[in-house]
């Protein structure tokens, strides 16, 4: 599955699992008419419930053979058949983080804190200044989705709010809005003469 724009915004990835969505019993045949209205089957006790699913990256993607199919917004990833104690973050984490810049600096964030929650970075490949982690988080601006990078003069390109430590978090199409993932500060309304990196440190 592609990357799905669409589904960039937390609030779009926690909405899909409210939605009951249409399926087709057979997709291949173009003619098919029978259908199902597919709702989210698990309990919100579930670890993996619309909450963490979304914030993990995954959007409600059902068809007929897996009622409870989740998608990656970024690197498109499906995964279903979701147990009371899996948790979307370590497996989006293991099974992408090759792949898909999300998995690697959201779902990833668990190894680099202690019980407390206090960033330790014990993994030093993980240090958020580092070419991978950086890379990761210019994969979540997209090929096109960051607005200001059509403007090659722009001060807040994708590869600036990147190095910045940014990850992109739009609350809409076409809005600005990026989020440090260490302090949870979230910015947005970019001016062309703004310096992403002076903002952040």
């Amino acid at each position: 599955m592609p990357p799905t724009p669409a589904m960039h915004s937390l609030q779009s990835r926690v909405d899909s699992f409210k939605k009951t969505k249409r399926v087709k019993r057979y997709p291949s045949k173009k003619t098919s008419t029978q259908a199902a209205s597919v709702k989210w089957p698990h309990p919100a006790s579930y670890k993996a419930n619309a909450n963490t699913l979304a914030e993990a990256g995954f959007f409600f993607s059902p068809s007929w053979d897996d009622r409870d199919c989740v998608a990656c917004f970024l690197c498109g990833k499906e995964l279903s058949d979701w147990d009371a104690e899996d948790d979307p973050f370590a497996i989006h984490y293991e099974k992408c983080a090759e792949v898909c810049g999300w998995a690697v600096v959201r779902c990833g964030l668990v190894e680099d804190m202690d019980d407390e929650g206090n960033f330790t970075f014990v993994n030093k490949a993980r240090i958020p200044t580092t070419k991978v982690i950086e890379e990761a988080r210019l994969r979540t601006f997209g090929e096109d989705w960051w607005p200001h990078d059509e403007d090659a003069n722009h001060g807040a390109n994708s590869r600036k709010m990147a190095q910045a430590g940014f990850v992109y978090t739009p609350q809409d199409a076409g809005d600005d809005t990026v989020t440090c993932l260490y302090c949870n500060l979230a910015l947005g309304g970019w001016d062309k003469d703004d310096d992403p990196v002076y903002v952040s440190s």
